[in-house]
C-alpha cells in the first residue's frame, strides 16, 4: 500500500512539473510574440541635439532618457497650425492623470531667427506648462531637421517682410524612454488619439515587462529543480 501510495505520488509530481513547464514555455513563447506585436516598422528618426531651452539652459536629449518625448516643430509666429498641433498636445496630457510625468513635451523652433529665448519663454504662457520649448542657431537646428526629417522654409525667401511666414511639416512626434520613435501624428490628430495612444504603448510596456519577469521566474525554479 505504502508503495502504490509512493508510486502515485511520484506520478503527481512528475505530471505536475510537466504542466508547470508547459506553462513556463507558453508564457516565454506569448511574451515573445506580444514583443513582435508592439513592434512596428517606423522610420528610423530621431538623434541627439543641444539646443537652449526659453530659459537660457542648454538642453540635451539625454537628459531626458528615462521619459518618453512628444516633440514638435514650428514657430511661434505661425498663424494656425502650430497652435492647433500644441493645442492638441496640451490637451492630451490632460488626459494622461498621473501618468503625466512620463513624458516631456518638447518644442522645437524652425524659425531661431525670431525665436530668440524670450520670444519662447513669452510663448509658453500659451501652452500646456511642463513644455520645453527649444531653439538654437541655424547650424544646431539643422542637425536635428535632419534627423528628424523635418521640412522648413521661408514662405518669403527674401526676407523682405518681418512677418513672413514659414512652411513646414507638421507632425508629432513620439519617442520612448531610449529616444527612439515609436510613433507619430498628424497636428490634426485629437487629443484623445494621442492619449490614448500613449496609454496604450505604456500599459503595453508594463504589460510586457510583467510577463518577462514572470518568465524568468519560472525558468529560474525549473533549473534549481
Amino acid at each position: 500500500m505504502n508503495f502504490r501510495l509512493l508510486r502515485l505520488s511520484i506520478l503527481g509530481l512528475a505530471v505536475g512539473l510537466g504542466a508547470f513547464g508547459s506553462i513556463a514555455y507558453y508564457i516565454k513563447h506569448q511574451a515573445i510574440n506580444f514583443n513582435q506585436d508592439i513592434q512596428r516598422q517606423l522610420p528610423e528618426l530621431g538623434g541627439p541635439f543641444t539646443l537652449t531651452d526659453q530659459f537660457g539652459a542648454i538642453r540635451t536629449d539625454d537628459e531626458f532618457r528615462g521619459k518618453y518625448m512628444l516633440i514638435y516643430f514650428g514657430y511661434t509666429f505661425c498663424p494656425d497650425v502650430c497652435p492647433l498641433g500644441l493645442r492638441n498636445i496640451s490637451n492630451a496630457l490632460q488626459h494622461l492623470g498621473r501618468d503625466l510625468d512620463q513624458v516631456v513635451p518638447i518644442f522645437i523652433t524652425i524659425d531661431p531667427e525670431r525665436d530668440d529665448t524670450e520670444a519662447l519663454k513669452s510663448y509658453a504662457s500659451t501652452i500646456h506648462s511642463s513644455f520645453v520649448l527649444l531653439t538654437g542657431t541655424p547650424r544646431e537646428l539643422e542637425t536635428v531637421f535632419r534627423a528628424y526629417n523635418v521640412y522648413a522654409a521661408k514662405a518669403r525667401p527674401d526676407g523682405t517682410m518681418a512677418d513672413y511666414l514659414m512652411d513646414h511639416s507638421s507632425l508629432i512626434y513620439l519617442m520612448n524612454r531610449e529616444g527612439k520613435l515609436v510613433d507619430f501624428f498628424p497636428h490634426t490628430a485629437t487629443p484623445q488619439e494621442i492619449a490614448k495612444k500613449f496609454i496604450s504603448i505604456l500599459f503595453m510596456r508594463k504589460e510586457l515587462l510583467t510577463r518577462k519577469n514572470k518568465t524568468a521566474l519560472m525558468v529560474k525554479f525549473l533549473k534549481r529543480n
